[in-house]
């Protein structure tokens, strides 16, 4: 089976990217716009894993991995989160508290990124298909 991946990010070139390379590794990815968005559709249908930007309208990754957290269902998908904000933000706490996975400073390596998804996915190979 196919490894679902939600990218969420209000830069539509950075959901774009993200999508391509992950793709290209054989990997299933749906992408959005903000939190509020992939929320939603988590709702619906929970993804194996989440990619999202801090800083988004509606609802910010930060309040989108409070919410996965917060049910049953969705608390242990594991979640990569994208900053700007770098050295600004104290990205310690957060992975403590929410259980963030990874944070990952932009601009990133899209094969570092790709490299941690598989890493949180225990996918030890390039291809998944």
């Amino acid at each position: 089976m196919v490894p679902l991946i939600y990218v969420c990010d209000d830069d539509s070139h950075i959901v774009r990217a993200i999508s391509m390379k992950l793709k290209k590794a054989g990997f299933e990815v749906e992408g959005f716009r903000d939190g509020f968005c992939c929320w939603e559709k988590v709702q619906q249908q929970a993804p194996d894993m989440i990619i999202t930007d801090l800083q988004m309208p509606r609802m910010n990754g930060l309040e989108l991995c409070g919410k996965i957290r917060t049910f049953p269902s969705t608390q242990t998908i594991p979640v990569t989160l994208l900053t700007g904000k770098g050295f600004e933000f104290d990205h310690d706490e957060y992975m403590q508290t929410l259980k963030i996975n990874n944070v990952m400073v932009k601009p990133f390596s899209p094969k570092k990124l790709l490299t941690q998804v598989q890493e949180s996915l225990n996918i030890t190979n390039d291809v998944i298909a």
